[in-house]
């Protein structure tokens, strides 16, 4: 099923500057998988050197933070991914 993905400032730079992206997926997490093949240079960006997703990422379904268990629940016809990185400086 198509999905829409909607990523941050930051992402946008290994797509290509785009805002959304379409992608297929069941779930979350193979919607993210789907990004990573695409744009394999957004990998750093999610997941850390052990393969981890980065805490610092934030994941909303259609404006719903979603954690853990979350990332395999089913996805719907039409739903949106926004996919945020939360970077602070010091």
């Amino acid at each position: 099923m198509a999905v829409n993905v909607r990523l941050s400032s930051l992402l946008r730079q290994a797509a290509g500057w785009q805002e959304v992206v379409q992608v297929e997926g069941e779930t979350p997490l193979h919607c993210i998988e789907a990004l990573l093949r695409r744009y394999p240079d957004m990998r750093r960006w999610i997941y850390d050197k052990h393969g981890h997703l980065w805490d610092r990422l934030q994941l909303f379904v259609n404006g719903e933070m979603i954690h853990g268990e979350d990332l395999l629940q089913p996805l719907a016809e039409g739903d949106e991914i926004h996919v945020l990185l939360n970077i602070g400086g010091g």
